[in-house]
């Protein structure tokens, strides 16, 4: 197996022993980067806030189950020293990954694109309009190329776990304050906690709150690979994404703005133009994290390409959409993206954990002749299909049966029960066959 010995371009291939040095420490701070958001306060907004303490159970609960998965996501990769999408080839085989490629690719573009609106609209809003939103979005294009050609290393050593992190940790209290202590609008904690219009229920707002942590499954391992220790990045991205999730999601929750620009204009306003800038600057983070691992998506098809064209490619493409296209229905994308990443990772941890028992030598996830598993796709389109049916945004909503168990509980279990009992039919086949020509031999 050819590992990766030159650091100036991160491929699909293993990684070398000498690149794999971020500590515990440096996924606790980078999983807390990135679980930190504007868009996360905007998501906990649709939360309802009828009955404050099942809104915070289901934050709590939701930020656990989806940073677990998170973690054991990033381990196949920490285990292996591969990114993301190699980690999906033996689930769904080398042909399916490519499908999968696509799928990521269109959900990272996605997220770049909000992203970039929002940095750009804050900046903007920062500036008091002195600087219009188009020029934010090619500044920050340019400081977002400038970071994925440091790559994850120097950014999470030099940049997040030295400054970055601890000083959005500081202006995350000091808002979460501010906001319990009714500094918003003149309004006090119980107007606040009354403000929010949703009448989801408690496994929709669950639905909600894992959506956030799933979608950075396809991307955890691109950098958790470069981890010194499996048990400790698994602990690092645990802690870290599960306590920042939380305490965005509760934030919105409180804050009860759906708005985006809103928020800005609440948080400019109200938690002074420190705040914002600062919740600016770790935005960035996000935005490279989607464009980063685009192009490591993009690398499973063709790997020859040194990433640095790829993500100046993703980033021009990121900054012309947020041009162009406006922000709305949020709420939406996130439910879509459960529908998609909930079953796939549902599967991809089975087959990695359950079928496999994690015991599985790199070269399986090069195997060519491992091409597509239909049994897979087939577990993946309906435990889809099951969310989308279940889901607030579907036309063919049930709607007492999904505010009883909502959509992604279902749709991870009827993934995983129709996977498991597909691969033991073809265990059993196989065994047949096998028993059938050992008799005829026999003969």
């Amino acid at each position: 197996m050819k590992f990766l010995e030159d650091n100036s371009d991160f491929g699909i291939n293993p990684l070398d022993k000498k690149y794999k040095v971020l500590s515990g420490k440096n996924f606790f701070v980078l999983w807390s980067s990135l679980g930190i958001g504007l868009l996360v306060i905007s998501a906990g907004s649709f939360i309802s806030s009828s009955n404050l303490s099942e809104a915070i159970i289901a934050i709590i609960v939701g930020s656990i189950v989806g940073s677990v998965l998170l973690a054991l996501a990033g381990k196949i990769g920490s285990d292996h020293s591969i990114p993301s999408i190699v980690s999906m080839r033996p689930a769904f085989g080398l042909h399916g990954s490519y499908f999968l490629t696509i799928l990521n690719i269109f959900q990272l573009i996605g997220w770049s694109t909000f992203e970039i609106t929002i940095l750009s609209k804050a900046a903007n809003i920062f500036s008091n309009g002195y600087i219009d939103f188009h020029i934010w979005s090619i500044v920050f294009g340019i400081v977002i190329i400038l970071f994925c050609i440091l790559g994850p290393l120097k950014i999470v050593k030099q940049w997040l776990t030295k400054f970055a992190v601890w000083v959005v940790y500081g202006s995350t209290i000091i808002m979460l304050i501010n906001i319990i202590l009714g500094g918003v609008n003149n309004l006090d904690t119980a107007s606040l906690i009354n403000s929010g219009s949703s009448d989801f229920s408690f496994f929709n707002s669950l639905d909600l709150v894992i959506a956030m942590p799933l979608s950075w499954l396809p991307l955890v391992a691109d950098y958790n690979r470069f981890a010194k220790k499996s048990k400790n990045a698994f602990l690092g991205t645990f802690i870290g994404f599960s306590i920042t999730n939380c305490l965005f999601y509760v934030i919105g929750l409180l804050l009860g703005i759906s708005d985006i620009f809103a928020i800005l204009l609440a948080i400019q306003t109200f938690f002074y133009g420190f705040v914002l800038l600062v919740l600016i600057v770790d935005e960035v983070d996000n935005v490279f994290a989607n464009i980063f691992s685009s192009a490591m998506s993009f690398k499973n098809i063709y790997n020859k390409i040194n990433y640095k064209y790829l993500v100046v490619c993703f980033t021009i493409v990121g900054v012309v959409l947020s041009n162009l296209i406006p922000i709305y229905q949020y709420e939406n994308f996130l439910l879509i993206i459960g529908a998609l990443f909930a079953p796939l990772f549902a599967i991809v941890l089975t087959d990695y954990y359950i079928i496999r028992k994690g015991r599985i030598s790199v070269e399986k996830f090069y195997e060519k002749n491992n091409r597509i598993k239909i049994s897979s796709f087939f577990s993946f389109f309906v435990g889809s299909i099951t969310y989308f049916i279940l889901s607030p945004i579907s036309p063919l909503h049930v709607e007492d049966f999904a505010l009883n168990i909502g959509s992604t509980i279902p749709s991870i279990a009827i993934s995983i029960i129709v996977f498991l009992v597909i691969e033991l039919l073809i265990k059993k086949v196989k065994l047949k066959n096998k028993e059938y020509s050992t008799d005829k031999k026999i003969e």
